[in-house]
């Protein structure tokens, strides 16, 4: 059996645009701090339109702001910093069903259409992580994702071909999953559960009778995950106690 989870709602309280937010402030000044700001304010029109058409659509979009940015550096970012901005925003309630399923003997699988490279700080939680992996030039990252990503539609067919790669039995498989663009995945599956759902994926949960679940009333706030990304390496907090994520998680 597998236990599969979307990231960006369902075990974190955020988003693509915050976590590009940690990565591109920690990186910068605090005085251009307001013109990043302004700048991708000025973009949401054209990113919320990109949504609108299709997931996919919004992800290609949104992650060509990386273009240009030192892929080696990043890396360090988030080692030095981004990673405990992005564990300040794990909801606790996630960590103790991912663990569940370890104890159970599941795989348990993380899904996301963001970089897998901001996403490694989780890497103790999960036996296979499916991200976005961007190609490089130079060692700069071009803003262009190496293969597509999976998010929308295409869970459906990726959870099918997972499946069969492990010799997994979809209907005893789990899936967890917060926005109406993620029911392909949620539908794949014989026991999927709607977490913290966007309306739409309420009312789908409802005509499908699915669980539908609450978490997150402990994750720390947009502006301590921002301070933790911020932070010089001698004032951060280490860790976050409330997830205990730690290397010591078995894998």
């Amino acid at each position: 059996m597998a236990a599969v989870f979307d990231l960006d709602g369902t075990i974190l309280s955020s988003n693509l645009v915050e976590s590009y937010v940690w990565t591109r402030l920690a990186a910068l000044p605090h005085r251009a701090w307001p013109k990043e700001l302004l700048d991708l304010i000025r973009d949401a029109p054209r990113y919320a339109l990109a949504e609108r058409r299709e997931r996919a659509a919004f992800v290609h979009t949104f992650l060509r702001r990386y273009a240009g940015t030192d892929e080696q550096a990043l890396r360090r970012l988030v080692r030095e910093g981004v990673g405990d901005a992005l564990l300040h925003r794990v909801r606790p309630e996630a960590v103790r069903r991912l663990r569940a399923h370890r104890a159970a003997g599941h795989r348990t699988v993380l899904v996301t259409g963001g970089l897998g490279l901001l996403a490694q700080p989780l890497s103790p939680l999960f036996d296979d992580m499916v991200a976005c992996h961007m190609g490089t030039k130079g060692g700069a990252m071009t803003g262009r994702p190496s293969s597509p990503p999976v998010v929308g539609e295409a869970r459906r067919e990726w959870m099918r071909e997972y499946a069969a790669d492990h010799g997994l039995d979809l209907k005893r498989c789990y899936a967890y999953a917060d926005s109406y663009s993620d029911r392909a995945l949620l539908e794949t599956v014989g026991s999927p559960c709607a977490v913290n759902p966007d309306s739409r994926l309420l009312r789908h949960a409802a005509r499908s009778r699915w669980p539908v679940v609450h978490w997150g009333t402990h994750t720390g706030s947009r502006w301590e995950a921002l301070v933790a990304a911020a932070a010089p390496a001698g004032g951060r907090r280490a860790g976050f106690a409330a997830t205990d994520i730690t290397d010591k998680e078995t894998r």
